[in-house]
């Protein structure tokens, strides 16, 4: 029997599958999936700040003896699936701060529509293939390869759309495995994966518009579902390659983001909400969340201003009264144009008349801002990139600009933190249509 049938023939005994030790768990897949893991060494991360690595081996230490962080968040993901199918709650929240742990009614919630989802084999096997694939399009080597197939530069893509057009070149060779049931899930759910993304509708950094790909989603009940699944594992190993012991990012209030973001998806795939109704979902829920902590009210649905700023709040990832009162000083310091600005364009859904502006890692920027001076700065910064909406495209609904290299680059300087206007000479990143209305 090859290898990887003997992966294929595990996912028909989960129990006896997820009994094994981690190392033989990982030299298993990645025996199955060894181009898709290999191409994981090369893609970009972001740590955040100073930190102590684990006294245990690393996932890619085990593969490789060497640390690959893609490799070690993607891997980790894997091993929360192998937690949450063996009821291995500890395991699971072991090095969680104490007062943010996901709670133990949470986990069983993921458990049960784990179990929902995954009723066989074949489900099972497709979902494993869905976490190593998901951030493929991270390594900089497949915008590269896909340019030499198919002669078209798409190194500007955001890494979900660089995926896509890797699948359609025929560059991701796992999916030959997969049934067709499988392959067709895949595909559904890496097109979705395009145009949106859970985690940026968690924390509002996408734009209504953004949402309209979920209604193609109905009558693909099962599609949705493995890739919700898939996204709450690459939530649990986000931190993986700081700490490879647990799932240290599927917290509490992470969770609940979630939770919030698959009522949202649900609403609008079924109809029950419109893309505007559903977006707003997950600003009325945080700002209910906020108003638990003693925060003041935030009227969403009826005042543009408080709109706004609930979604800077889901932005700045906002969960505490201190944080929450930061940002509110914050917001009124900052001069009434560039107030104004920030008021109108995150109040954008995305149209062909008036393009949204969707600024990529502002959440992990953000995260990174402590004190007032340099959020307000920030926030001077983020008016420019939200108000930059003009591509010379007709088309346009929504516009990705990708703050990355300004977080890298200027963010994490000891000069930002020593004067952090100096991001008012920082240039607006290039954008990318990423939304036409030709996609609606």
């Amino acid at each position: 029997m090859s290898t990887a049938q003997s992966l294929r023939a595990a996912c028909d005994a989960p129990d006896s599958l997820f009994a094994r030790s981690d190392e033989e768990l990982l030299h298993l897949v990645h025996n199955e999936f060894p181009q898709e893991i290999d191409r994981l060494q090369r893609a970009y991360s972001i740590r955040d700040g100073p930190w102590t690595p684990p006294s245990t081996p690393s996932p890619s230490y085990i593969l490789y003896k060497e640390d690959f962080d893609e490799v070690n968040r993607t891997l980790v993901g894997f091993l929360t699936l192998r937690w949450i199918h063996n009821d291995q709650y500890e395991a699971l929240i072991a090095s969680q701060p104490a007062e943010f742990q996901l709670t133990r009614a949470s986990f069983h919630w993921i458990r049960n529509f784990y179990a929902q989802v995954i009723t066989n084999a074949d489900t099972l096997f497709t979902l494993i293939t869905s976490i190593i694939i998901n951030d493929l399009g991270k390594d900089p080597q497949l915008a590269s390869d896909c340019y030499a197939e198919t002669g078209v530069d798409i190194s500007t893509l955001n890494h979900d759309a660089v995926l896509l057009e890797a699948l359609k070149a025929g560059l991701v060779p796992s999916l030959a495995q997969l049934s067709n049931q499988g392959r067709s899930d895949i595909c559904s759910a890496i097109e979705l994966g395009a145009t949106f993304n859970f985690g940026q509708l968690a924390q509002a950094e996408n734009a209504p518009a953004s949402l309209t790909g979920l209604l193609r989603m109905k009558g693909h009940d099962r599609s949705f579902r493995l890739r919700f699944m898939e996204h709450l594992l690459d939530v649990a190993g986000a931190a993986g390659h700081m700490d490879w012991t647990c799932a240290k990012t599927l917290s509490q209030p992470v969770f609940e983001s979630y939770r919030n973001v698959f009522d949202a998806c649900e609403g609008v795939i079924t109809g029950t909400l419109t893309v505007r109704s559903g977006y707003d979902l997950i600003l009325i829920r945080r700002a209910e969340l906020l108003r638990d902590q003693d925060v003041r009210v935030y009227y969403v649905e009826d005042k543009l201003e408080d709109r706004a700023l609930i979604r800077l709040l889901c932005m700045g990832r906002v969960t505490t009264r201190e944080k929450a009162v930061l940002y509110d000083n914050a917001w009124r310091t900052l001069e009434d144009p560039v107030r104004e600005t920030l008021m109108n364009s995150l109040n954008l859904d995305g149209q062909r008349s008036q393009p949204a502006v969707q600024p990529t890692y502002m959440p992990a920027l953000l995260s990174r801002i402590k004190e007032e001076n340099a959020l307000v700065c920030t926030l001077r910064y983020l008016a420019r990139v939200m108000s930059a909406t003009d591509m010379g495209d007709p088309s346009a609904v929504v516009i990705e600009r990708s703050v990355f290299t300004v977080l890298k680059q200027v963010i994490e300087s000891e000069e930002f933190e020593k004067n952090p206007s100096i991001l008012g000479e920082v240039d607006v990143p290039e954008g990318v249509v990423t939304l036409t209305t030709a996609s609606l």
